[in-house]
């Protein structure tokens, strides 16, 4: 990988009780760090980009120091030509999408290296520029702040949770555009993120924060689907994490079958070949518990397991062919159905409740 993409973190930061301690390398294109809410994510963004400074370390991205308390270099975050993209995109109400846009392109005077029609194009906003911010989607007002931030030509992108506000459909839609400007512009992007799908279809290596120490890091495939990554998962909101062979892959009926031992699980289609590994997400709310198997009711899963375990915050552990699902129902539910360890049971899960960790295309 370019020495372009080389960033070298090495930071201390307090904040009251909170200390951020991190030493890492970024060595890749996209990088992401998952974390639950405060465990430093936006606090490092915002030693990043200066407009917070460490109590002592140093910063490095590629031959430049950003950041260096031994030799007293910090430099201020206009002269760090950083990108900085946040959860609600933080547009100007008061300008045009267009003017908003050039907010940022008036910043520079160097020769561009792209297009702001590239930029237009990439993210499909020109039809877009008269309109106020008042007048776009959610979805919208995302791609406005992307393109804002590119139009600055930035040397590196920070995208601060940056799909948190959108509802999952919208989520869907702007992710392709972020692989756009992942492949298109040879920019470095920092994104951070408790939602393991994003770092999953857009990230090339990935860091854990917890309590403002990073606690594992790697390729985010292997990273988020091993066995080990279970507290990993409940730290950022996901219980359930399985890697599951293709059965049969059927575009027809647009469904994907994969095997769960002796049992098939079936996803919206999905383009890849039998016996390739699938990694999925499944919350534990969106899993149902029933006694009985042939229920009259639209989801297209119905896996027989057995309990094994019931927590006090009414987490049911039932192990379906060697795999651990969590379910979370109420005390209510506990109750009416009498689950206890030991019982046969059936987990009822919608197709499109479960999430695939990747991008097929």
């Amino acid at each position: 990988m370019s020495d372009k993409y080389n960033i070298l973190l090495n930071i201390k930061k307090s904040l009251g009780k909170f200390i951020l301690d991190v030493d890492c390398e970024l060595h890749q294109k996209v990088t992401a760090f998952l974390g639950a809410s405060g465990s430093g994510k936006t606090t490092l963004l915002n030693c990043i980009s200066g407009t917070l400074s460490p109590d002592k370390g140093q910063i490095l991205f590629g031959n430049n120091k950003l950041f260096d308390t031994d030799l007293k270099i910090s430099v201020p975050p206009d002269k760090r030509r950083i990108g900085y993209i946040f959860q609600e995109g933080h547009l100007f109400p008061h300008l045009t999408v267009e003017k908003n846009i050039r907010y940022g392109q008036s910043k520079t005077k160097r020769k561009n290296r792209y297009s702001l029609s590239q930029v237009l194009d990439t993210l499909e906003i020109a039809d877009l520029l008269q309109r106020y911010p008042n007048q776009l989607s959610g979805g919208q007002r995302q791609r406005v702040a992307i393109a804002r931030a590119l139009a600055m030509e930035p040397r590196l992108l920070l995208m601060d949770e940056p799909l948190a506000s959108l509802d999952g459909g919208l989520k869907s839609r702007i992710i392709p555009y972020l692989h756009h400007i992942k492949n298109e512009f040879e920019i470095p992007i920092i994104y951070v993120t408790h939602a393991i799908s994003e770092a999953m279809a857009l990230a090339d290596e990935a860091f854990l924060l917890s309590e403002g120490k990073i606690i594992a890091n790697g390729e985010p495939h292997q990273l988020l689907t091993a066995p080990s990554a279970l507290p990993i998962a409940n730290m950022i909101g996901v219980e359930n994490i399985f890697s599951l062979p293709v059965a049969n892959s059927d575009e027809q009926r647009g469904v994907t079958e994969l095997e769960i031992g002796n049992q098939l699980l079936v996803i919206p289609f999905i383009d890849t070949e039998i016996g390739n590994l699938v990694p999925i997400a499944i919350r534990a709310e969106d899993i149902i518990i029933s006694l009985e198997p042939n229920l009259p009711i639209s989801a297209r899963n119905i896996l027989r397991g057995t309990i094994d375990g019931v927590d006090d915050q009414i987490i049911v552990s039932i192990l379906v062919e060697g795999y651990r699902l969590s379910v979370k129902i109420t005390h209510e539910a506990r109750d009416q159905l009498q689950l206890s360890n030991g019982k046969d049971v059936y987990c009822v899960i919608k197709a499109n409740a479960i999430n695939v960790l990747w991008n097929a295309s």
